[in-house]
């Protein structure tokens, strides 16, 4: 198996580390990286969808970290490898 998943997972989390403003608490946990794969069942054949979750606090204007996460993602589906075009299994 290729490891296109982590190394595009680094990209992702680079650009969408830009949109986090500065003074932002990342979150570390289950909130940050790939989230799911999925099967397209009314196509018969196996699709990946995979989506990659960014989960921030942001600084309030008073200084203080804000009381709730901010969430970004981005999807991306595939049934090859768009990085070295292994057939994904299914």
């Amino acid at each position: 198996m290729c490891n296109c998943m982590k190394d595009i997972g680094e990209k992702l989390h680079g650009k969408l580390m830009d949109k986090v403003p500065d003074g932002a608490e990342v979150n570390k946990g289950f909130d940050t990286g790939w989230e799911n794969t999925w099967l397209n069942f009314s196509s018969g054949e196996t699709c990946v969808m995979l989506k990659y979750k960014l989960a921030y606090r942001a600084k309030k204007k008073n200084g203080e970290m804000a009381k709730n996460l901010t969430r970004t993602e981005c999807a991306i589906s595939m049934s090859y490898c768009p990085f070295c075009g292994e057939k994904q299994k299914g």
